[in-house]
């Protein structure tokens, strides 16, 4: 834009000198070929092309002298580059026309040539602190994303951490509760009940029985207690990701979206499926490759195992029968895991065109009901 601005210029001082001395009537033509060679340069944006049509121009001058006069505004495309040396080729047609130009001509010419040296280095100084500032501008967005992307990081690995440390907390403090509380009260019971087979008198007997009752009431509500605190001090992403990192058999690897916690029963059965499938792969797959995926869904929970393993022929055609039957011969364990996705009222879809792939929904709308009627 701003070449386009700069020549513009250099055109009209040159065709204002040039209107003081035109008196042709072809004085058309040179205008013609200056605004042609200029527009072509800027089109042509190739400096070969520039020096090129540069070179042509000047030997239009020789041809057609009046072509002089626009030379500054030819001459601005090769300014300040490698072979601006050629710049000097100005002065042939000038030493050959002199008698033809006069010496205003002349020196307003050179005139013309400093002012589009000028503007083409103002232009391409522009252009050099333009792109600097476009990198600078794109590098520091750059580096604004990344740091908004490692706070984020941050954040997300504290909020886990915590979520864990909490987890393992409950987890101590149930069991702590557990191996004191339990044991003084479950000995409370024990004397209790000797004292109820020795004392005689009905009244005490009578009390016994209600402090029994009571303090067995509460071993009942702290051992619910207890196991509540336990289950939910099961961090379902962490169990399975400790499997992913034993399993050493070959390359896996593991994504997990999920954003609320499953019914612990749920859990552990996710945790054995993946078990199974993992003890599978180890015993019956030549894989080099495994993903487990663990998402959840508005509607459903999806857990999807894979290998890229092959298989025989024949294999794969028994399999093929026994999958369609939903009749899996021992040894392999799919039917365990089968019969783990079922009891949640879940499906399951087992592939083996482009390695092994079990394919499992756990519905929660269906899951919820079967976990309040257990």
């Amino acid at each position: 834009m701003f070449e386009i601005h700069d020549k513009i210029l250099l055109f009209l001082c040159c065709f204002a000198l040039y209107m003081l001395k035109a008196n042709s009537v072809y004085a058309i033509v040179p205008i013609i070929l200056a605004i042609f060679f200029s527009c072509l340069s800027t089109y042509l944006d190739d400096r070969r092309f520039k020096l090129g049509f540069f070179l042509i121009y000047i030997a239009c001058c020789q041809l057609i002298p009046d072509c002089y006069v626009f030379l500054p505004l030819i001459i601005y495309d090769i300014a300040l580059y490698d072979y601006q040396i050629l710049s000097l080729l100005v002065l042939f047609p000038l030493f050959l026309n002199f008698h033809h130009y006069g010496l205003s001509i002349v020196i307003f010419s050179f005139v013309f040539f400093i002012l589009g040296f000028l503007l083409k280095y103002k232009t391409i100084s522009y252009a050099r602190l333009q792109a600097e500032y476009n990198e600078l501008r794109d590098t520091s967005k750059e580096l604004s994303l990344l740091q908004e992307q490692k706070n984020q990081s941050i954040l997300e690995n504290q909020d886990y951490e915590i979520n864990v440390a909490t987890l393992n907390e409950r987890n101590r403090i149930s069991k702590e509760i557990h191996d004191n509380i339990g044991h003084l009260l479950s000995r409370s019971l024990l004397q209790i009940g000797a004292l109820l087979t020795i004392s005689k008198e009905e009244a005490a007997k009578e009390g016994l029985t209600a402090l029994k009752e009571s303090i067995s009431g509460g071993m009942d509500s702290i051992r619910s207690s207890i196991h509540n605190m336990h289950d939910e001090s099961i961090d379902l992403y962490t169990i399975i990701d400790a499997l992913v990192k034993d399993f050493t058999f070959c390359t896996i690897s593991f994504e997990y979206d999920m954003k609320s916690s499953p019914e612990i029963k749920l859990k552990y059965s996710f945790i054995a499926i993946i078990k199974e499938a993992l003890a599978n792969i180890i015993k019956h797959s030549n894989a080099t490759k495994v993903s487990i995926c663990l998402r959840e869904h508005p509607a459903m929970y999806q857990l999807i195992i894979l290998d890229n393993g092959t298989m025989e022929e024949q294999k794969q055609l028994k399999l093929g029968k026994l999958i369609e039957n939903q009749l899996y011969y021992d040894g392999i364990g799919i039917q365990n895991i089968t019969d783990r996705v079922k009891s949640f009222h879940g499906n399951i879809n087992i592939s083996f065109d482009k390695g092994f792939k079990i394919f499992i929904t756990i519905p929660k709308e269906k899951y919820g009901k079967n976990s309040n009627k257990e």
